[in-house]
C-alpha cells in the first residue's frame, strides 16, 4: 500500500511541470474554430482513410470553390493500377462553400498500415488559422505490411485569414 501511494505522489509530482506547460499552451492558442470530420465516420477514436487513397504524397490543402474540391476528391479516389479493379468513386460531398471550406491533411505514401493522419483542431488568431494535424506512426506497433497514404478531411466555416498548419508527431510505444 505504500509503495503504491509514494508512486501515485512521485507520478503526480513529475506531472506538474507538463500540466503547467499544457495550460500555457492551450490558453495561447485563440478562439477555437469548429471541425467537422467529413469520413471516415465510425464508432471509435478518429482516423484517417488508409487504403484507398490515390494521394501518395504529403499534402495540406485549403478548398474554398467546388472545382477545386472536385479536384482533390478525384485525387483521393484516384484508382491504384496495381490494386485491381476499383470501384466507381463515391458521390462528391456536397459543401456550401459561401459558408464553408475543407481542409484536407495527407501523410504520403506509408509501408503499413500502422500510420494515420487527423485533422484535430483550428484556432483562431491574429488574423490567421491554425489547423492542428497529428501524425500517428505506429512504428513499434502491429501492423498489417502493405503500403497505405493516410488522409483526413474536415469541413470548417469559411474564413478568408491565412492558413498555418501545426504537426504534432505521435509516436505510441506499443511493446
Amino acid at each position: 500500500m505504500n509503495r503504491a501511494l509514494l508512486s501515485f505522489v512521485v507520478f503526480v509530482l513529475i506531472s506538474i511541470p507538463g500540466l503547467q506547460v499544457l495550460r500555457a499552451t492551450q490558453g495561447n492558442q485563440g478562439r477555437p474554430v469548429p471541425i467537422t470530420a467529413m469520413a471516415p465516420l465510425r464508432p471509435g477514436p478518429r482516423t484517417s482513410f488508409t487504403l484507398g487513397s490515390g494521394i501518395w504524397d504529403q499534402l495540406r490543402v485549403v478548398i474554398r470553390d467546388r472545382d477545386a474540391w472536385l479536384d482533390v476528391w478525384k485525387r483521393i479516389h484516384r484508382p491504384d493500377p496495381n490494386r485491381g479493379p476499383y470501384p466507381e468513386p463515391p458521390a462528391l460531398p456536397e459543401i456550401d462553400f459561401s459558408r464553408d471550406m475543407i481542409v484536407v491533411a495527407a501523410m504520403g505514401a506509408r509501408p503499413s498500415s500502422g500510420y494515420a493522419i487527423i485533422i484535430d483542431a483550428a484556432y483562431e488568431r491574429n488574423d490567421q488559422l491554425e489547423i492542428v494535424v497529428r501524425s500517428v506512426e505506429n512504428r513499434n506497433c502491429l501492423a498489417y505490411a502493405f503500403m497505405t497514404a493516410p488522409v483526413d478531411i474536415v469541413r470548417l466555416p469559411k474564413t478568408e485569414h491565412s492558413v498555418v498548419f501545426r504537426k504534432i508527431e505521435v509516436v505510441p510505444d506499443c511493446k
